[in-house]
């Protein structure tokens, strides 16, 4: 059982833990947001429309009245000849009881209403000069006008809109008709919906939110005020700033704040005329889904990992009873390789050993295949040894003193070169040493050589040799190098037995990283079914009773040891050949660059 101080966290797990919980549901409101303000922005735009639609709507319907007014031919008759203007007046009120506005009236051209709907009401409009208004002038000017304003008897706001009264093409007086928007307001305010109209001043003049109208977006300087009291706009009115803030939210929603409530803004333009309509959306709905679903997403996920804690305290407890059982079952294992082991070492040393003495038994078969030639060899210093020695005993037995030190001379020659051959047949079958030293492989070469050269005058065996002038060195064991070169050549001559003029070669190079020996002969060639396995053991093609098939596989395996490469082929037009690549030594790859 783990005390405190062996408990283990581990940190980049309890991270991502911490990140799940924390920042899954942050990132899950986030898109639960996104996509729910894209249905807003959706459903903002399909109210937008209806609302703009409504609203253009109620003025096209009352864009013709004034119109229809300036072209009876009644009042064009009252403003030139003058007369009794009673029966205008109940004109102008039957048309404006049946086209329920709210007052339509005529304006002469010095400014002074002559006739109006509401003639016989308290505070008419008959003789009031509306001179300064900006739809009297337009329609002066012969345009149609269209205004919006509070009216300065009753301080009622409405849409004024304007035609010029023209008696052959002249301007003889203004038709006016007032539209009261008061009711359009009621209806967006039972409706629960928060809109607002701004005219190109930003002066709010319709809103769902009476405590908003006549307030500005954004603030007038003093010179704006003045303009629009001169005209008396809004003559009662102070026009206060609205303070309201504005930001983009995901690159397409704007938000807006006012005082301490939040909006979805959506504002669009009203075609013909200088207004903005602006519907609102509360963000109260938004943020309680998106709460919600953070919420519920961390709840879920707490009861995930408290889930898996339990799952993993139990597997724990599993698993501490498993390693207890699995603990003894490990030592033996662990003791059981551990013999293993050992016992590879020891097949593998008794492996290396009988390498070993393949190797030597390969160096003692030569010799004994050399015998004859070195018997031959040795027997002519030897027979000469003896006849010098006669001669010395001669020369002593006349008193020949003189002419005795020439012929010793002659004798310590011969002994010296029969040495000689004792010593290279001693070389070639000492053991050799796992040690890698650096040499010359064309000492290699020579020593092969020498060691064959009886050999190769007793089986009549011409020799090619072609080495480079300067040294080829590369690392291994040389006398182990010397035993391939001597397999090669050996196996060469019983190649060469039944040829009328046997010929090997030898030939060294030395391009880029590696060495390369190439021997061959003139011989019969390799069978392609033998040449497949050539370095496999127990593969010759000698005769039955000529070798075992041992050589070459030895070999192949120096070879590999000094991390070369051993290849054979078929000469044309006869004979085989061996290539022999070895890695130059470090030294002498440097001088070669």
């Amino acid at each position: 059982m783990k005390t405190f101080n062996e408990t283990r966290f581990n940190t980049p797990a309890v991270t991502l833990g911490i990140f799940l919980l924390i920042g899954l549901p942050f990132i899950v409101g986030l898109l639960v947001q996104y996509d729910y303000l894209q249905d807003l922005e959706r459903v903002s735009d399909e109210r937008l429309t209806l609302y703009e639609m409504t609203l253009d709507s109620e003025l096209r319907k009352y864009e013709y009245l004034p119109y229809l007014i300036s072209e009876n031919g009644m009042v064009t008759t009252f403003l030139t000849r003058g007369g009794e203007g009673v029966p205008i007046n109940r004109f102008l009120k039957r048309v404006n009881t049946i086209a329920e506005s709210s007052v339509v009236y005529i304006i002469g051209t010095d400014g002074i209403v002559k006739a109006a709907s509401n003639w016989d009401r308290p505070n008419a409009f008959i003789g009031l000069d509306l001179g300064f208004r900006p739809y009297f002038k337009e329609a002066m000017e012969g345009r149609q006008g269209i205004f919006f304003g509070v009216g300065i008897t009753r301080g009622e706001p409405g849409i004024y809109i304007s035609h010029p009264i023209k008696d052959r093409d002249e301007v003889i007086g203004v038709a006016v008709a007032k539209i009261a928007l008061s009711p359009l307001e009621h209806l967006w305010k039972e409706g629960g919906e928060t809109l607002l109209v701004t005219d190109s001043n930003g002066v709010i003049v319709l809103t769902s939110r009476p405590s908003w109208k006549y307030m500005t977006l954004t603030p007038l300087n003093a010179g704006m005020l003045q303009e629009i009291h001169d005209r008396e706009h809004y003559p009662r009115h102070q026009l206060k700033h609205l303070a309201w803030h504005t930001r983009t939210r995901f690159g397409f929603v704007r938000e807006t704040t006012i005082g301490t409530e939040r909006f979805l803004l959506n504002t669009r333009g009203i075609p013909g005329t200088d207004w903005k309509i602006s519907y609102l959306t509360p963000q109260g709905p938004l943020w309680e889904r998106t709460l919600g679903v953070s919420l519920t997403t961390f709840v879920i996920l707490g009861l995930a990992v408290l889930t898996r804690l339990f799952l993993r305290e139990r597997r724990q407890r599993q698993l501490s009873k498993q390693q207890a059982v699995e603990a003894n079952r490990i030592r033996d294992i662990n003791r059981q390789l551990a013999q293993e082991v050992e016992e590879r070492k020891r097949t593998e040393h008794e492996l290396r050993s009988a390498q070993e003495e393949l190797v030597q038994a390969g160096k003692l078969a030569a010799l004994g295949e050399m015998a004859t030639a070195i018997a031959h060899e040795l027997n002519q210093p030897i027979a000469a040894t003896k006849t010098y020695v006669a001669s010395c005993r001669l020369m002593l037995k006349r008193m020949k003193l003189d002419d005795l030190d020439p012929t010793l001379v002659k004798v310590s020659e011969l002994g010296d070169r029969m040495a000689k051959v004792t010593g290279q047949l001693k070389s070639f079958a000492r053991r050799t040493t796992d040690k890698d030293i650096e040499f010359d492989l064309r000492l290699a070469i020579k020593e092969a050589v020498n060691l064959m050269k009886h050999q190769f005058l007793v089986e009549n065996c011409d020799l090619k040799l072609s080495m480079p002038g300067q040294p080829v060195f590369i690392l291994g064991d040389r006398m182990r190098m010397e035993q391939v070169l001597i397999n090669l050549f050996r196996n060469a001559l019983d190649a060469l037995m039944e040829v009328d003029s046997p010929l090997l070669g030898v030939r060294l190079s030395a391009e880029g990283d590696k060495a390369t020996i190439h021997v061959w002969d003139n011989g019969p060639g390799i069978a392609e079914e033998v040449g497949k396995k050539i370095f496999e053991p127990f593969v010759t093609t000698k005769k039955e009773g000529i070798g075992v098939g041992l050589g070459l596989s030895i070999s192949y395996k120096i070879v590999k040891d000094m991390k070369g490469d051993f290849r054979v082929a078929n000469r044309d037009p006869n004979g085989a050949e061996f290539f022999i690549h070895i890695p130059l030594s470090n030294q002498q790859q440097d001088k070669s660059n």
